[in-house]
């Protein structure tokens, strides 16, 4: 496959992202490759290295600049291992690291809680803990503006649902 760009030599580097819900896809050579990096500091043929490690918080000379001392209870990996190697090394990893990730994967993904799909009976828990929740608010509110026939109604609701 040839390079998008030159259209000279071979492709070696492809560059996939995802933006808003638009996919756009690059196959550069190592030269247009290492042009597109000094125009676009995200675009990076070395993924690991220089994409996660802007997002992350590692400072421009490759240097971390966040708790270093911490370590997972359970595997022993630091911030520089995640880093590293673009994963959590184990479950727990990302409970130990919680406060470092949370703010890229909120800028990476808008949220930081599941919100797709789920199998059916999880759902039907789910929804109904969600209408729960509703219910008491409105409970509440009811009660703060005094309509105590509204709020005798929802309690009865509440205590079915529960």
């Amino acid at each position: 496959m040839k390079c998008e760009k030159c259209n000279q030599n071979e492709a070696t580097v492809f560059y996939k992202e995802s933006v808003n819900g638009k996919v756009r896809s690059l196959h550069l050579c190592a030269a247009c490759a290492a042009e597109q990096q000094s125009a676009h500091p995200f675009f990076s043929p070395s993924y690991p290295d220089n994409l996660l490690g802007e997002l992350f918080g590692l400072a421009a000379h490759g240097k971390p600049h966040r708790d270093e001392a911490r370590r997972c209870p359970d595997c022993g990996a630091t911030w520089s291992d995640l880093l590293r190697d673009g994963k959590a090394c184990c479950p727990k990893c990302y409970t130990a690291f919680a406060d470092l990730l949370e703010p890229t994967v909120r800028q990476l993904h808008g949220n930081v809680t599941h919100a797709g799909r789920a199998p059916a009976a999880r759902r039907a828990v789910r929804e109904k803990e969600s209408r729960l929740t509703e219910l008491k608010r409105q409970l509440q509110e009811a009660v703060a503006a005094e309509n105590y026939e509204q709020a005798a109604k929802l309690r009865d609701e509440i205590r079915g649902m529960e």
